[in-house]
């Protein structure tokens, strides 16, 4: 979770550097970094980042507005989160709508293929696949 990967979205975004990009947490892990957590699986609250291994989702203030997840409530989004800490000893990823400036949300795999060229991304999970792109065309795991 390093602050390249904030300049980096923020970059794909064309967003302003300050803006914060938020974070989803496995709602049991929240404790171990944020101080005096609020679950909530809606991001309406603000939580103080208790430690520097999270610039990707701190704000300049030092907060974030975390998503918490539950496999009760989504357990696709936990399993992916847990995934990720198994590796990376983080239950935490960066959370942000894939849409960018001037256009809407993105709703058809069309036009998913169409922002990742455009924007150079090699990876992406929807849903339960993960596509990758190649010189040879997209695979998928």
């Amino acid at each position: 979770m390093t602050a390249g990967a904030k300049d980096l979205l923020n970059t794909i975004k064309k967003r302003e550097g300050y803006r914060p990009i938020a974070p989803c947490c496995i709602a049991e892990d929240m404790g171990l970094w944020f101080d005096n957590p609020v679950e909530d699986p809606y991001m309406l609250y603000f939580s103080h980042v208790r430690t520097d291994a999270l610039p990707a989702v701190t704000h300049v203030d030092g907060m974030a507005r975390v998503q918490s997840v539950r496999s009760s409530d989504e357990p696709t989004l936990y399993r992916l989160l847990e995934s990720f800490r198994a590796v990376s000893g983080y239950g935490v990823l960066c959370n942000t709508s894939l849409n960018f400036s001037g256009h809407g949300f993105i709703n058809r795999m069309s036009e998913l293929i169409g922002y990742c060229e455009a924007k150079n991304i090699s990876d992406v999970i929807v849903g339960d696949s993960w596509y990758q792109r190649s010189e040879l065309g997209s695979t998928h795991t």
